[in-house]
């Protein structure tokens, strides 16, 4: 994907700094976040602050992930409201895609603004109302965030007085001081001439923010707020620190201010410094609050890392067509690569949900690029509803993957099993059959095994050796992209389909029964599997050669 950057220069000449100089400026910037965040680690005492985070508890990453998942669809509909009221026809689903990156670009980028920037222009490039209409809508979304959140900070303050944070004097001179400063700056703006064309930009910006076509803006703004201090809250658990929520009223949005900061990277440095002064005020140790901090910042870096798979799934720009994936798309490789990532790297740290977090987003980017031919009449329609339903209950097998007994796991991997059958019979009696579908089926079916091959392995019913049964659907999708070939992948057969009943019921029995009994149950689902693979693997190089 290229990003052109309009050049501020008319004659054409290069406005961008030199790669030398914006490398040496991230790395500046990266130095001093880390400098920050070490000086506040220190100044609290590191040996506090360690034996905290040697008590981190990543079960609750899970929750983690729930709530960041709300977030981000939240942000995807006030970013798609904001942009319709200017005109700009940008659906939910895409827009929530777009602010997911942009979220990761804030983390991993400089002034942790730069996600936001990297939205705009890609909005830009598929908007008629090009770069001017573009970052007024993302002026306007920030803006609707910050007006959100300083709201709940001025819901708060009667909390903050009572904490000893702010005496009530303060309060109200602080209130006059910034309603003064917006008078004045209003006052300057209409008599400066070299400022005069600001005066209506605002005043158009304060109309579509304000007006009851866009109201819908700032109920999501204050959610959003909640969310982040819930937030807090799921990091503060996940070190044993259980947060007042009377507390967390005050505490939460003070955090977000100083977090909203621009910064360095992803407001490092900063919101430790905040939260170790934040923490004392609420009677916690200083400690606790930048333990608690570098949680927080850490859990966020990890919930945003799935977006990664936006620009892997980008053919283009946000205006990409809408044609369903096929089994070559981009969507289909980029699937591919993530879930053998993700399934790796959760059989390594032996948390199965982080598998189901990165399927969710896959499986979300699917359904929205896909949006117009899921069926031939354009809906949803039940087959698809019904396959969903089986990829919600495979999650549900990834996250029961500890508590669950297995008798329970393999009687919902049984059920997800019968709606298979049921979609696609459905499907074709209410003429909903299409391309979309079919691949929305064969990667549920795909997900469903490589789940179940994580739960055998974390559950030590047998070795490593169990995720091959899983992974060898995602590496026949690959292989053309690594070793090309012209003869097109195998259609499903019948032989096909009694070799994934086969499996799937063998590791089902090997979830039930456990043990050396269990273990020779898998190991037969996977030799079966691999045979089939081997035979498919076969007929695809070996035609290629032959012709």
């Amino acid at each position: 994907m290229t990003l052109a950057f309009p050049s501020a220069d008319p004659g054409g000449g290069a406005s961008l700094p030199s790669p030398r100089r914006r490398a040496g400026w991230a790395l500046i910037t990266l130095l001093s976040s880390l400098v920050l965040v070490v000086a506040s680690i220190w100044l609290v005492g590191s040996r506090q602050v360690f034996e905290r985070l040697e008590g981190l508890d990543t079960r609750w990453l899970g929750a983690a992930f729930g709530v960041g998942f709300v977030q981000v669809g939240l942000l995807g509909l006030r970013w798609s409201r904001i942009t319709r009221a200017l005109g700009t026809e940008l659906g939910w689903l895409r827009a929530t895609t777009e602010y997911a990156l942009s979220l990761l670009g804030n983390q991993v980028l400089p002034s942790g603004m730069a996600g936001d920037g990297l939205r705009g222009v890609r909005q830009a490039q598929s908007s008629a109302q090009g770069y001017a209409g573009s970052f007024e809508a993302l002026a306007l979304d920030r803006a609707s965030g910050q007006l959100g959140l300083w709201l709940v900070v001025l819901a708060s303050a009667p909390l903050s007085v009572h904490a000893g944070i702010l005496s009530a004097s303060t309060l109200v001179w602080g209130l006059g001081a910034v309603f003064g400063a917006a008078l004045v700056l209003w006052a300057v703006i209409g008599r400066v001439h070299a400022l005069e064309r600001l005066r209506p930009v605002l005043a158009r910006s304060a109309q579509l923010l304000f007006s009851r076509r866009a109201a819908l803006h700032l109920p999501l703004s204050l959610l959003l707020c909640g969310a982040n201090t819930l937030q807090l809250y799921i990091a503060g658990r996940a070190l044993g620190i259980r947060l007042p929520w009377l507390e967390l009223a005050w505490l939460g949005p003070l955090m977000l201010v100083a977090s909203s900061v621009p910064s360095f990277f992803g407001g490092w440095g900063i919101r430790e410094g905040a939260c170790a002064l934040l923490f004392a005020a609420a009677g916690f140790p200083q400690s606790a609050g930048v333990a608690v901090s570098v949680v927080y910042g850490v859990f966020a870096l990890v919930i945003s890392l799935p977006a990664v798979v936006v620009l892997l799934f980008d053919s283009g720009p946000a205006s990409a067509g809408k044609a369903a994936p096929s089994d070559e798309s981009p969507w289909t490789y980029a699937n591919a690569a993530s879930m053998i990532v993700g399934s790796l790297l959760a059989a390594t740290v032996g948390y199965p949900p982080l598998l189901g977090f990165v399927a969710g987003f896959c499986f979300f980017i699917l359904v929205a690029r896909a949006q117009g031919s899921w069926t031939p009449h354009g809906r949803f329609g039940l087959p698809n509803s019904i396959t969903t339903v089986r990829l919600l209950m495979t999650l549900v097998l990834l996250l029961a993957y500890g508590r669950a007994p297995g008798w329970q796991l393999a009687a919902l991997a049984g059920a997800v099993l019968l709606l298979d059958v049921a979609d696609g019979w459905v499907a074709r009696r209410t003429g909903q059959s299409s391309a979309f579908g079919a691949n929305y089926d064969v990667e549920a079916d795909a997900l469903l095994v490589m789940s179940i091959c994580l739960l055998l392995y974390t559950r030590g019913v047998t070795g490593l050796w169990v995720l091959l049964a899983g992974l060898l659907r995602y590496l026949y999708v690959l292989a053309p992209a690594l070793v090309p070939t012209p003869v097109a992948p195998a259609q499903r057969s019948r032989f096909g389909r009694i070799v994934y009943v086969t499996m799937l019921t063998s590791f089902m029995l090997a979830l039930v029964v456990e043990g050396t009994l269990g273990g020779l149950a898998a190991l037969l689902g996977t030799a079966v599997v691999t045979l089939s693979f081997s035979h498919s693997f076969y007929q695809r190089y070996a035609g290629a050669s032959s012709t």
